[in-house]
């Protein structure tokens, strides 16, 4: 494995440098949302919300994030950090807490678009409602993908497609196939084992860990 050297810099600062307070990084941003790297640790937050580690997210769209972290504001671009010296890129890994119900679920993104995930081992694709996917702008109808999905309701139709980008905490895979199914349903998109297969998982203390495979 290759780990390629990169000048970390200061980025955007609306207050005085504080190059004591990183590392901060942007994996991931959205309209009001952003997936950020605080002290190692990432955090999927709206606008208005402060991580464990005092992180404040004050507004976000797909180009920036304005952060105010210890005493500080940030402003961050994608992979941009705050520090002030030379580092090494370190291996992605993502941690996901259960949630009251056993659940994982995690923010992450389908052709930049955001969205909420759960986790589901037990599905072969990524599955997304059409609703969602007119939202993602997706071009899903199509008489030669029609199929049809088994659910707790029983047989739906659905239509294969295939994602050109699924991230997930910074964990990017490409080309990825997936499921359309008419309706509404599921309300969170389901994160099937056509992206999971990309990815190194195992559960400690209750909580599942996501790796880069490399």
């Amino acid at each position: 494995m290759t780990k390629i050297l990169l000048l970390l810099l200061g980025v955007g600062l609306l207050a005085a440098p504080g190059w004591a307070n990183g590392p901060l990084e942007a994996t991931g941003l959205f309209k009001d949302r952003a997936m950020l790297r605080v002290l190692g640790q990432d955090r999927y937050v709206r606008v208005g919300e402060t991580t464990p580690e005092g992180a404040k997210l004050l507004e976000a769209d797909a180009a920036h994030a304005l952060v105010s972290f210890r005493g500080e504001t940030y402003r961050l671009s994608l992979t941009e950090r705050v520090a002030g010296r030379f580092a090494a890129v370190e291996d992605t890994s993502i941690s996901i807490s259960p949630d009251s119900m056993g659940q994982y679920r995690v923010g992450g993104s389908i052709n930049g678009g955001y969205v909420d995930f759960l986790v589901d081992t037990g599905a072969s694709v990524v599955a997304l409602s059409a609703r969602q996917a007119r939202a993602l702008g997706l071009d899903f109808v199509n008489a030669e993908n029609r199929t049809t999905v088994v659910t707790a309701q029983g047989e739906v139709p659905s239509y294969l497609v295939t994602l050109a980008e699924v991230n997930v905490g910074g964990i990017t895979a490409h080309n990825v196939q997936a499921a359309v199914i008419e309706g509404d349903y599921p309300v969170d998109v389901l994160l099937g084992m056509s992206y999971l297969r990309n990815v190194k998982m195992r559960e400690h203390a209750g909580v599942l860990l996501l790796e880069r495979k490399y």
